[in-house]
């Protein structure tokens, strides 16, 4: 069960909210909105009447980002939170993901699409510190919450276990569940069996599920992410980088191709 969960707003937050709000509404959760604290920083200008306005317009902007979260979850028939700034409940940036181990994931919108995330990206540092699964919407996304079809990447590795284990209330709502290999000429048993045995688990709780191998192991997150588009999937689950504890090389490989390039929503947990 998934009761609650953080939304992470920044400047741009136009696809999150209304998704965030949809995702509330389809799970039955309550959703906790912040704008994470950014300390003001004295170098940045001298004059400190300067810096008193620029923290003054920044506040009034988060009020009323926060304002326009409560009252579009209002007006859907959606609890909701809002944590006010200068309210002393708002975390800081760098005390975000230490926030967010109190919630059941974090959702936040992609940044800047095509680039990939720096080692300042709240994104980054929740995947990395928090603990927590990260759903991470598309700067694109339209379209409210939906579970028609979701995919799962299965790789046989822990982080895709933990990932499963995490979106299970996800899949439970699901009308049709896909587990997908990316596998090339040297095909390992053991994960066929693990994505067999997981669509089976599926399967034995009422969720029409299926195991599938796609070619191309070169590059498998460009190769799910065009299997996903192809079959028009809602949702992407997958497991985050688990081999280094350090933020310069977590985003590598298929999670920073993911983070730059995604079409789709993707929850991700490691």
């Amino acid at each position: 069960m998934l009761d609650n969960f953080l939304v992470v707003l920044e400047n741009d937050s136009d696809a999150l909210i209304p998704y965030a709000i949809s995702a509330a509404e389809a799970l039955g959760a309550l959703p906790t909105a912040v704008w994470p604290r950014r300390d003001a920083d004295p170098s940045l200008d001298s004059r400190p009447e300067a810096g008193l306005n620029a923290a003054s317009t920044r506040t009034a902007r988060i009020r009323q980002t926060l304002e326009s979260f409560a009252l579009d979850a209002k007006a859907a028939g959606v609890e909701a939170e809002a944590l006010y700034p200068d309210e002393g409940a708002e975390p800081s940036r760098p005390a975000l993901p230490q926030f967010a181990r109190a919630f059941d994931f974090a959702m936040v919108q992609q940044r800047e699409p095509g680039r990939a995330p720096g080692r300042d990206d709240l994104t980054a540092a929740l995947l990395a510190e928090s603990g927590r699964p990260v759903w991470v919407v598309p700067a694109i996304q339209s379209a409210p919450v939906k579970f028609s079809r979701v995919l799962v990447a299965w790789d046989g590795g822990a982080a895709a276990a933990e990932a499963f284990c995490e979106a299970k209330p996800i899949l439970r709502r699901a009308q049709r569940v896909e587990i997908v290999s990316v596998v090339g000429a040297a095909i390992d048993a053991a994960v066929i069996e693990g994505g067999e045995r997981l669509a089976g688990r599926l399967a034995r709780i009422g969720v029409a599920a299926d195991y599938r191998r796609l070619p191309g192991n070169e590059d498998p997150a460009n190769a799910l992410l065009s299997y996903a588009a192809d079959i028009d999937a809602d949702l992407l689950v997958c497991g985050g980088y688990s081999h280094s504890r350090l933020r310069e090389t977590l985003f590598g490989g298929a999670t920073r191709t993911f983070l730059t390039s995604m079409t789709l929503p993707v929850f991700f947990a490691h």
